[in-house]
């Protein structure tokens, strides 16, 4: 993950933490304020699918694949 990606991944976190409406604007001015250059396309991509997907339902999803079977879980002694 670039630092343009985690930069911009905390931006919406902080927006969404403070209820403010998650835009590529405010993520690039939360961006900017912080001190970090990131490439223009970013906090739009970045808005862009956070306008189809809640940032809850992203958070509770981490991790939710798939369990191993058993099987594949076994490690010999």
């Amino acid at each position: 993950m670039s630092s343009s990606e985690v930069a911009c991944t905390l931006a919406a976190l902080i927006l969404h933490d403070d209820g403010i409406p998650i835009t590529s604007e405010k993520i690039a001015t939360v961006v900017k304020a912080a001190g970090i250059k990131v490439e223009a396309y970013w906090p739009a991509l970045f808005a862009k699918l956070l306008e189809k997907r809640s940032v809850d339902d992203l958070i509770l999803s981490v991790g939710s694949g798939k369990p191993l079977p058993l099987s594949l879980c076994y490690i010999p002694l």
